[in-house]
């Protein structure tokens, strides 16, 4: 296979991509796709099939074959936690057009095999890179939203109204995604489900010790009474509490975190000044045999380094 065939592979991937991208922004607001991104326990979405042939067909062959499976439920639920729109199917089939698109740009730059394989890694690895970063800043931005919508709630119940009007209110004056995940609550509640689930789903997308707490204090109110604003106040207390300890930590251990950077950064930056200065120098470790592995390692024991590092100055309060 030449290069031209590679290049040529690649532009279908990549066309094939940008398909699957343009169908995933331009779905249409069916009620069963809306059912199921703010029910989490309803079954896999089936998209209407619009023709026998075509990406519907193999949308819907994946559909049936993950139906039902754990692996396809973790999947969605990380997809709800990024807030993309997209079921597994589709999800599925972008990533193996990532990986031919990868593939084949890595076999028409080297004209290598292994090559190839290496760009079909790295163009399978993007998009689960791209929804796993999605979901840590949502969920992080959430979590530092959780204080001021903790205050919005308790001043709303204190005036006399309901939780899911209070709810509602926090929908209406926070920004995203605390917004949007109140939002998908009330809905879930107007589709039938108790407030108790529609909770423990809003913790399921979350994943927040902070939020949990608050959940199961509603969840205990709600079963045997008291005063939901007072409980909510205290917890609100120990949250700023936490949070005024977390950035404290951070401050502290701010050297260690940037050492961790210099670990990776130092060598790199080295490597490319002696490049520079003596080509010949580093040429040595770019030649055909095991040589070649060297490199590999330096960097696989760069990036052991560098998260070790970071674990170490993680505290968790």
């Amino acid at each position: 296979m030449g290069p031209a065939i590679s290049a040529m592979l690649a532009m279908l991937a990549i066309l094939a991509i940008f398909a699957g991208v343009y169908s995933i922004v331009e779905r249409p607001a069916e009620v069963a796709a809306r059912l199921q991104a703010y029910a989490l326990a309803a079954e896999q979405r089936r998209r209407q099939e619009q023709g026998p042939h075509g990406v519907q067909r193999l949308l819907g062959a994946l559909d049936h074959l993950l139906s039902g499976q754990s692996l396809a439920q973790r999947i969605a639920l990380r997809l709800a936690q990024a807030n993309i729109r997209a079921t597994v199917p589709e999800f599925l089939l972008l990533v193996m057009a990532a990986g031919m698109a990868g593939g084949a740009i890595g076999y028409a730059l080297q004209g290598h095999v292994l090559s190839g394989i290496a760009g079909a890694l790295v163009g399978l690895a993007l998009p689960w890179a791209f929804v796993e970063r999605q979901r840590y800043r949502r969920i992080k931005a959430f979590h530092d939203q959780l204080v001021d919508v903790l205050v919005l709630i308790i001043g709303s119940l204190r005036s006399g109204h309901g939780l899911q009007n209070a709810l509602e209110l926090a929908s209406r004056e926070m920004g995203p995604p605390a917004s949007e995940e109140f939002a998908r609550v009330l809905r879930e509640m107007g589709f039938g489900l108790s407030q108790t689930e529609a909770l423990n789903n809003l913790v399921a997308r979350m994943e927040t010790d902070d939020l949990q707490l608050v959940v199961t204090a509603v969840n205990i109110s709600h079963e045997v009474g008291g005063s939901l604003s007072l409980v909510l106040e205290k917890i609100a207390e120990t949250l700023r509490e936490r949070v005024r300890l977390q950035g404290e930590i951070r401050v502290l251990t701010t050297q260690q975190r940037l050492t961790s950077y210099l670990l990776v950064l130092l060598p790199i930056f080295l490597a490319v000044v002696i490049s520079l200065m003596n080509p010949q120098y580093m040429s040595g470790f770019l030649r055909p045999g095991l040589t070649r592995l060297i490199p590999v390692g330096i960097l696989a024991m760069e990036l052991v380094g560098f998260f070790l590092t970071r674990r170490l100055a993680r505290i968790d309060v």
